[in-house]
């Protein structure tokens, strides 16, 4: 049975909590803003790099987001990033735009999660 992996995991949140301060108490939170405005424009950028078969390039950012998803407990858009940066890695692409659609939606789910946590308003 595959495992079930969360939409949001509020632990990786609380880990980044230890960047605040009272000189920055709202830190996590700009940073995920800056995460959350910087999102949608990646995807466009890697299905530009899928439709021009740039391998390495897809690869690469697929590894970026997947590391920034992480840190935002982001984690099916993560998982789904991974599975894309392997699939960039192999010899085919088949398969590669599922992939993508996957992650945008896990993003469509997760990105209210982690506003609602962090009280980020539109």
């Amino acid at each position: 049975m595959e495992q079930q992996i969360l939409a949001m995991d509020v632990r990786q949140l609380e880990k980044l909590n230890v960047l605040q301060d009272a000189d920055s108490p709202n830190l996590v939170a700009d940073m995920a803003r800056g995460y959350l405005e910087r999102t949608p424009p990646r995807f466009q950028r890697m299905r530009e790099l899928l439709a021009t078969r740039k391998a390495d390039q897809l690869a690469s950012e697929s590894h970026g987001l997947a590391t920034s998803s992480g840190m935002f407990g982001m984690m099916r858009v993560r998982q789904h990033c991974k599975a894309l940066e392997n699939l960039a890695r192999s010899p085919s692409l088949d398969g590669a735009e599922a992939i993508l659609d996957q992650m945008e939606q896990a993003y469509a789910e997760a990105r209210p999660l982690l506003m609602a946590q962090l009280g980020i308003q539109e």
